[in-house]
């Protein structure tokens, strides 16, 4: 059948959607897993012409008429584009700056600008709704195809993050989130069909998730998760009906959880001003990671070899998978990472850290052993290289510019790129110690234990009067975050801003205690001077959350919240409990 022939001249639709994946099959090979330096260099070289050669004779075909051939078409190239960017950023030689590599870098940006703008000019002309239908094999395939357009044109974005169009992923991304709305507004004539469409745009939503954590961008799905009036498009029950009735994709469900939990604590943190958190988007976090970790192959049950492992094998071990069931040891221990942060930042008084839920404290420990576990490991690999270096002493900093410039710098925008990327001393010192401070909190918990943390992590400048002892701990501190590459890293400056937050809100929290406690309601800032022996005021840690405010006649007061949010926020609770009792029993 000729692939060309309209729909509305086509009596029989699913021959012609199957001679346009066959001729598709016949122009398009596959790529070979493990190619060599000159295969991989003649696949990028052809693809200019591959991509013109299947894509020029449709430009001119109305799209409402070829639907199926103009989604398809694009789905393949797209693809494989993006299976040639995944391969770049894993082979070795990528990283040598020689002329063949830059040749190669060049074509790649060359034909990756060029599909952008024939696929943005797709999405630009295209109506969703036409692409949502769902009866006939037919329209089932069309939506499964352009469903499958759309995540891997979120995926070539994740893969080719050093030549992405900023442009081209905001329109992207706004199409999705317009397809998400669409499928739950659309009114299907089976209730059948609407799970079936709810079920691929799980797998959208995973794609488009995933991408915006990795390019750090995750304000372009706010939209889906945040609504000024009403409920949210996507909320931590999304998936479940689709899940109870149809067949469990359980990774896709996993990574459903996690990435819209990551994006959620990113935004938390994400606010333009240094000063605030963002509390509404680490309550949504918070519903997504506990309903992730109440997965039953997420429990800690499952992770008890995760020390042993990597203090026996080094990073390697990290990257061990029981199956696809389980979560990576070094994604686990990023799952944790975000809870934890998500926790702390909900806290609203101080008796949330000095007597926490079960789940922060069981996971916050998980944390801090795996991963100081993992550090040690680290340190001991590249401390047992230098005989292959030389036969000298080399410096640590030296066999750590190694170690990063052999491997692409992934995902250098997220939140948690310092738990891969980071120094060894900002790996211990930024993230290992900071959470360690914050478990001996719970361990023993007491004013010095919070006094602490931030007196370690002070910002600010340190007052006169301090101990030397102390005013020199605090100089290392201050050296040390003088020396984070955040331009490399932007992720890393993300981070670093969140620690800040947290230790305001420390701050904050014990003022609101000694409050609501003792009375204490005058003079905040001589008593944060007390009790930290820092320089923060308490005009800068107030603007943290809206928990007391210093009124005009001295005195401090705490500030009522809304009802209304009280209770949308009940409603919320109740959504996430049910959303995790229905998990649990789908997974037994």
């Amino acid at each position: 059948m000729d692939t060309f022939t309209s729909e509305d001249k086509c009596e029989r639709l699913t021959l012609l959607a199957d001679s346009i994946q066959k001729k598709l099959k016949d122009h398009i090979s596959p790529i070979p897993s493990s190619p060599s330096r000159s295969e991989f260099m003649s696949l990028v070289t052809a693809l200019p012409d591959l991509i013109y050669g299947v894509l020029s004779p449709i430009t001119k075909k109305p799209i409402s008429q070829h639907r199926f051939l103009w989604v398809c078409t694009l789905e393949e190239v797209t693809l494989r584009t993006s299976a040639i960017c995944k391969l770049y950023n894993e082979l070795p030689y990528q990283s040598r700056p020689d002329t063949d590599s830059s040749h190669i870098c060049n074509e790649l940006k060359s034909v990756i600008n060029n599909l952008f703008s024939c696929v943005n000019s797709f999405l630009s002309q295209a109506d969703v709704s036409l692409f949502l239908n769902a009866g006939s094999v037919y329209e089932n395939r069309v939506r499964t195809s352009f469903t499958a357009l759309l995540c891997a044109a979120c995926d070539l974005v994740d893969n080719a993050q050093e030549m992405y169009d900023g442009a081209f992923y905001r329109a992207l991304t706004s199409l999705c989130v317009r397809a998400v709305v669409a499928v739950l507004r659309k009114q299907y004539e089976q209730w059948e069909q609407k799970l079936m469409c709810e079920a691929d745009m799980t797998k959208l939503l995973v794609s488009l998730t995933r991408s915006s954590f990795h390019l750090g961008t995750p304000e372009f799905v706010e939209p889906l998760f945040h609504s000024a009036s009403g409920k949210p498009p996507v909320t931590e029950t999304y998936p479940l009906d689709s899940v109870a009735h149809l067949e469990t994709n359980l990774p896709l469900l996993m990574d459903f959880y996690r990435y819209s939990g990551f994006c959620l604590v990113t935004l938390a943190v994400s606010d333009d001003s240094l000063y605030r958190i963002r509390r509404e988007y680490a309550e949504l976090a918070n519903y997504f990671l506990v309903t992730l970790l109440s997965l039953p192959n997420l429990s800690l049950e499952n992770y008890p070899f995760a020390i042993e492992a990597t203090s026996a094998f080094g990073a390697a071990a990290t990257r061990h998978r029981i199956s696809e069931r389980y979560f990576l040891l070094q994604d686990r221990e990023e799952v944790s990472f975000f809870f934890v942060l998500s926790y702390i930042l909900r806290m609203e008084k101080l008796s949330s850290l000095a007597d926490p839920s079960p789940r922060f404290r069981s996971e916050i420990f998980y944390f801090v052993d795996a991963f100081g576990k993992r550090i040690s490991s680290d340190l001991d690999i590249l401390a047992s290289r230098n005989q292959s270096y030389s036969n000298s002493t080399i410096s640590m900093l030296s066999l750590e510019q190694r170690a990063r410039d052999s491997i692409r710098k992934a995902n250098a925008n997220t939140l948690s790129v310092i738990l891969v990327e980071g120094t060894y001393k900002e790996k211990l010192h930024l993230v290992k110690i900071f959470f360690d401070n914050l478990a001996a909190a719970i361990k023993y918990p007491s004013r010095t234990s919070i006094a602490t943390i931030v007196e370690t992590f002070n910002f600010e400048s340190v007052p006169e009067g301090c101990p030397v002892m102390q005013s020199m701990k605090n100089q290392d501190f201050h050296h040390l975050l003088s020396n984070v590459d955040i331009h490399t890293y932007p992720g890393k400056k993300l981070y670093v801003e969140a620690v800040e937050k947290i230790i305001r809100l420390l701050q904050l929290l014990t003022v609101s205690h000694m409050y609501t406690t003792l009375g204490l309601d005058s003079n905040p800032d001589l008593l944060m001077t007390k009790l930290f022996k820092t320089s923060y005021t308490f005009a800068s840690v107030s603007q943290i959350k809206p928990i007391l405010i210093f009124e005009n006649d001295g005195k401090l007061r705490s500030i009522s919240k809304v009802s209304l949010d009280e209770e949308r926020e009940i409603a919320s609770q109740l959504d996430m409990i049910t959303a995790t009792h229905d998990l649990e029993q789908l997974m037994r």
